[in-house]
């Protein structure tokens, strides 16, 4: 089921007719056939619009349909209905529908609802029409970049360095930077897994990558047979990547989140298995045998199959529908489990899959991903330990390092749940957890972030050594060496990861210093200073579970900007709109400023400290992800600045003017930025947050604001 359809207000369009932003942000990316017939009209005039737009010497790059279609459908929404988008993209309400459910929750990211949107035609512009147009044509061709690469990530001859080939000892693993979050065993590894790339993360130690799979589509499924289809061609895709990875000494391990709900009016003979049920989809009840033997039967029987998996990462308490407690036992309605400890259920759901791995004689892991067990999900400390406590001693306990940790910013007190670089782990609560595992005999592994987190995930890495290491020195003195070293967002094979490796090999003694010298050479000490100052004012970042996912600087100068109260909430890492107060919480607008000035100022210092740095391409890099880095953290401090001060314009006029000149001027840095490095702006879950049209359009619309601030006083 699509999400539903809501009216909402408009989106303002920087151009005189809202065909032609339809054409400004798809030429290029999608086939002018496609946007052809989305607009009910022939090639030709599409071909004529974009060079009256300015567009005409734009290629059109299959790229972007292929592996930037996230980028299309956010661009989208809020412009065309849905039978639009999917004449855009030549999908079927199927496809759409996958998509928007599958891809990383990317429904959830759009705000769960469809805005309501009038189908967007061509016909042919007035003469007024024409004029406007041809200001801002005149704008665009001093604006749009002429050499930019939009995939051109790893050049294929990288990877022939210094660094070691040895994998080493303890787990290391993370997700791909380019592995999709959808169905990625119906396509072809070597265009998200490359030899090139492979290769690479080998060099900087990685052991391990993690990759999305829906046991549904991997196996036999008796309750829809029809999701299992293709079960086989999956499998066949899977052992070539294991294969592959093999070469390099890495190990492929299947993130699992079951056993999977099912709509409710699926379930027919098997309705007895209903357990839960919330927003028409039906949990399987875990006490019920049936269910118990499809999961071991299931992974049995694909890891018998499939030869050399590493193993299961599997998460038993997430958003999504899989045994009766997986939400939170508030939300748990089944008539069995309703009295049943959730940590007793969910701890049994990793067991089965232990067996099943054990029986299998795969010699595969098992990682219990012990997100959501935790006050989070309505947890006690002690239900948490004693989940912990039921857990076989195949299992391995992943934790999320950092969670609860007690953070204090500007004088506001509040903890981490995750995804914090900025605040290093462990927290006493993890801790207490590893040494509960540890004297049951289980293994430990901590889920760390690595190169970024939701705290600035649109650079592939985040400069921050120092803390890095503080972090790995925390680990360590934990009495754990075992990393899972991303979530989706992480992947780019960095020097971070290179550190991380380095780190693991030397059992004692690592100095930085000597890192530092190893990997920069005759840079080494501007980069040591430069670390420190990114260092210190990342420390300042406002961190809140609302700021990751809520403020403006993961879609940064991307977003649009608007006089009116937008009445819309912010979407997880996606639109921020104006919503400041939730994304700002729990941190009053005053100190939230506070601590972004002073995070800035820091940064500045360190972008200052490489100004006269020798170039090199390992510098390069450096440079420009902490250039990109300084570019979102300043795009949400100037969206909270604008969206606080529009509702009392009168009073702000001067400020208002300055956020403007501001705005602009980090989005043509960003332009420059994204024309020379192709990275920035990309994650796995999220493709492009924006592209060169998104930020044109920006400086267009904020162009306009400027001229219509006179008008409001």
């Amino acid at each position: 089921m699509l999400p539903v359809i809501k009216p909402v207000l408009k989106r303002k369009e920087v151009f005189p007719r809202s065909w032609q932003s339809v054409i400004f942000e798809n030429y290029g990316l999608v086939s002018v056939d496609k946007i052809a017939k989305t607009l009910q009209t022939d090639e030709k005039t599409i071909a004529m619009e974009a060079e009256r737009l300015g567009l005409s010497a734009v290629k059109y790059n299959p790229l972007w349909e292929e592996k930037g279609f996230i980028t299309i459908i956010r661009n989208s929404w809020y412009l065309l209905p849905y039978s639009q988008i999917m004449t855009l993209l030549g999908y079927e309400e199927k496809r759409l529908e996958f998509v928007l459910q599958n891809e990383d929750f990317l429904q959830d990211k759009l705000g769960l609802f469809k805005p309501e949107c009038e189908e967007v035609l061509y016909s042919p512009l007035t003469e007024e029409e024409q004029r406007q147009t041809e200001t801002l044509a005149k704008k665009i061709a001093e604006l749009l970049p002429k050499n930019a690469r939009p995939f051109v990530f790893f050049d294929k001859t990288q990877g022939a360095g210094t660094r070691s080939t040895q994998n080493g000892e303890g787990l290391r693993i993370l997700h791909g930077y380019l592995t999709p979050c959808g169905d990625a065993f119906l396509e072809d590894d070597e265009n998200y897994l490359p030899d090139s790339l492979l290769q690479q993360y080998q060099q900087n130690g990685v052991n391990g990558l993690w990759v999305h799979g829906l046991l549904s589509a991997l196996s036999p499924y008796p309750f829809d047979e029809n999701a299992s289809k293709q079960y086989p061609v999956r499998r066949k895709n899977l052992q070539k990547l294991v294969d592959r990875a093999a070469k390099y000494g890495i190990k492929i391990y299947l993130y699992i989140n079951e056993p999977r709900g099912i709509a409710e009016e699926k379930l027919g003979k098997y309705a007895h298995l209903k357990g839960t049920v919330r927003g028409g989809v039906a949990h399987l009840c875990f006490e019920r045998k049936e269910v118990r033997e499809y999961l071991y039967n299931a992974l049995k029987d694909l890891f018998e199959n499939v030869h050399g998996l590493g193993g299961i990462i599997t998460i038993t308490m997430s958003e999504n529908p899989t045994h009766c407690h997986s939400h939170t036992s508030a939300n748990c309605n089944c008539p069995i489990c309703k009295d049943i400890p959730p940590e007793k259920t969910a701890s049994a759901v990793v067991n089965v899959i232990a067996k099943a791995l054990k029986d299998s004689g795969s010699g595969a892991k098992t990682l219990a991903y012990l997100w959501g067990w935790s006050d989070h999900m309505g947890w006690t400390e002690e239900q948490t330990l004693r989940g912990i406590s039921y857990l076989d001693k195949d299992v391995i306990a992943l934790c999320p390092s950092e969670y609860d940790l007690e953070i204090e910013k500007g004088g506001v007190k509040s903890h981490v749940v995750d995804y914090s670089i900025s605040n290093p782990g462990p927290s006493e609560v993890t801790k207490k957890a590893f040494l509960a595992a540890q004297e049951r005999g289980l293994g430990v592994c901590a889920k760390i972030q690595t190169n970024d987190s939701w705290e600035c995930s649109a650079v592939p890495y985040l400069p921050v050594f120092d803390l890095l290491v503080k972090h790995l020195e925390n680990l360590r003195a934990a009495g754990v060496n075992d990393y899972m070293l991303t979530w989706t967002l992480g992947g780019y094979p960095s020097p971070m990861l290179d550190l991380v490796g380095d780190y693991a090999r030397c059992k004692e003694n690592f100095s930085l210093s000597v890192w530092y010298e190893k990997e920069f050479g005759q840079n080494a000490k501007a980069v040591e200073e430069a670390s420190k100052a990114f260092c210190k004012g990342f420390q300042e970042y406002p961190f809140s579970v609302q700021a990751l996912y809520l403020s403006p600087k993961t879609l940064g100068v991307a977003n649009r900007w608007e006089w009116e109260r937008e009445e819309k909430r912010s979407t997880m890492v996606c639109f921020a709109f104006d919503d400041y107060e939730s994304w700002i919480y729990p941190y009053p607008y005053e100190v939230y400023i506070s601590q972004f000035e002073k995070l800035l100022f820091s940064w500045e210092e360190g972008l200052r400290i490489l100004e006269n740095a020798t170039d090199d391409n390992g510098l390069r890099l450096l440079k420009d992800c902490a250039e990109g880095a300084y570019v979102h953290f300043k795009s949400d401090y100037l969206h909270t600045k604008f969206s606080y001060y529009k509702r009392d314009i009168a009073s702000y006029k001067d400020e208002l003017l300055s956020v403007f000149k501001e705005e602009k001027e980090i989005a043509k840095r960003l332009l420059d930025l994204t024309e020379r490095e192709p990275t920035i702006g990309y994650e796995a879950a999220n493709h492009y947050f924006y592209n060169d049209r998104n930020i044109i359009e920006k400086i267009l619309q904020v162009d306009e604001l400027e001229k219509e601030l006179e008008k409001k006083i």
